[in-house]
């Protein structure tokens, strides 16, 4: 897998980071994030979805860092502070990485 299987499935692996954003936007408004409690709970969530997507899709480093690259993006876009962003998608990409 890795590589290959990285490389094949770049499509569906942006599809599921710009779903994972919206699912996290929905369940946690830009207004909410200075709550650590919530913003940690939601990751949690958040972390569970990617480890299964990780698993299903077969990623490799390449693919789950364009997992996380793309979650973070999801959020600057729809108007997260940047910062919060980085740190969330830096966050996700630790953690899928700590998982292989």
């Amino acid at each position: 897998m890795g590589l290959l299987s990285d490389f094949m499935s770049r499509k569906e692996t942006d599809a599921y980071a710009a779903e994972m954003a919206t699912q996290f936007i929905n369940r946690l408004p830009v207004d909410r994030t200075q709550d650590a409690k919530r913003v940690n709970a939601e990751f949690e969530i958040l972390l569970g979805h990617a480890r299964g997507f990780q698993r299903k899709a077969g990623l490799g480093v390449m693919g789950t860092s364009r997992l996380a690259n793309g979650f973070q993006w999801g959020l600057i876009e729809r108007g997260y502070d940047a910062e919060f962003a980085r740190d969330m998608g830096k966050r996700l990409a630790v953690k899928l990485a700590e998982s292989k």
